[in-house]
């Protein structure tokens, strides 16, 4: 029996075969049939692949205070996160420790957090005094008149081993012609973030705004199936392809790259106050991106690690996962296969044990 790609599995998983068992052995007399039988283009297929390499998180007011010194932050997303604030008389300095009681929420589904943290390896209590800023920022002095100062976002994330529940309301970026914009310049005059505070502020007291940012580094995803024997192209177009690819890999971040990444992203989590690329991405017709058409790439991957900041993150169509990278085919399936579908039907299978 025929199991067409976007049936669901037969292992009874309930996701698309595509997503699940395409490559497992059990349904080999399917796999020739993958792509409604296309073959690959070349013997030598190449992606994009974009992970985040470093990412921040703060509070709108605290973008200045944002280390920005070896980052370049051109993607961000603002977020809808848990109400957070210092619980009265919440923080306790002990022999050993300090205590800080953190409240999520205001009025429904409130709880209480609880974060011990070991500064010294000395007595805490002879050591250090504290004080509040409002209900969010809070000075730890030492006995010297020297001390450190935060915010409860940044205690929460550093310190809490729960990951704090964020929704993505908007995913922008700030490039420039050579990397000379980034993500915090752009968000200094930002009237959508504008918005979205005043909205958030309005419609519910149990959330506000953070923002995260990030930074992206590229790198080259390749295949090669020299197996198969069956491409639409020949070896010498193959060859071809491949100088051209290696003549210009994405070696560092450029315009290019930050324009698909950021296109991808919203295509993805299709956020409630982003507009374009929510429901045409990817399109050969978009300059943005021009390059990986002319250049022939088979598909763009994005790889996001929110574990880092502590956070999950989720839009109203997907709860991202960072073990599941968030993939795009760069042509239709019924015209290309894509490079993450890898076809085994031909594959010898040896028994050691003979």
């Amino acid at each position: 029996m025929k199991i067409e790609r976007n049936e669901k599995c037969p292992c009874g998983s309930g996701k698309k075969f595509k997503h699940c068992c395409i490559d497992n052995l059990k349904y080999t007399q399917t796999l020739s049939n993958l792509n409604n039988g296309l073959p690959r283009k070349y013997m030598s297929e190449f992606a994009l692949h974009t992970y985040s390499s470093t990412v921040a998180i703060c509070y709108p007011n605290d973008l200045d205070k944002v280390d920005v010194s070896n980052t370049n932050y051109h993607i961000y997303m603002i977020h809808e996160i848990p109400r957070l604030s210092f619980v009265k008389d919440g923080i306790k300095i002990f022999d050993t420790h300090v205590e800080i009681l953190i409240q999520v929420g205001v009025v429904e589904d409130v709880s209480i957090k609880k974060i011990e943290i070991q500064f010294i390896e000395g007595n805490h209590k002879e050591f250090f005094t504290y004080e509040l800023i409002g209900n969010k920022g809070l000075i730890l002095r030492n006995v010297e008149g020297g001390g450190i100062q935060t915010d409860i976002l940044c205690l929460y994330t550093n310190f809490y081993n729960e990951r704090l529940k964020s929704k993505i309301l908007y995913v922008g970026q700030s490039y420039g012609k050579a990397g000379e914009r980034d993500a915090i310049q752009r968000l200094g005059s930002h009237s959508t973030l504008q918005k979205i505070l005043a909205d958030v502020s309005h419609r519910n007291i149990e959330v506000e705004v953070a923002i995260s940012l990030w930074e992206f580094t590229p790198r080259l995803f390749s295949s090669f199936d020299g197996i198969s024997k069956n491409y639409l192209t020949t070896e010498s177009e193959d060859l071809e392809h491949l100088a051209k690819v290696m003549s210009n890999p994405p070696l560092r971040i450029d315009n290019q790259i930050i324009n698909v990444t950021e296109a991808g992203l919203i295509n993805y989590f299709k956020p409630e106050y982003n507009e374009k690329f929510k429901n045409n991405f990817p399109d050969i017709d978009h300059k943005g991106y021009k390059f990986y058409y002319s250049y022939d790439y088979n598909a763009i991957e994005i790889e996001l690690d929110p574990s880092c900041i502590n956070i999950e993150i989720f839009s109203e169509t997907h709860v991202y996962s960072q073990w599941r990278p968030i993939k795009f085919n760069l042509h239709s399936e019924n015209e290309r296969r894509s490079i993450f579908d890898i076809d085994f039907s031909n594959r010898k299978i040896t028994d050691n044990n003979k």
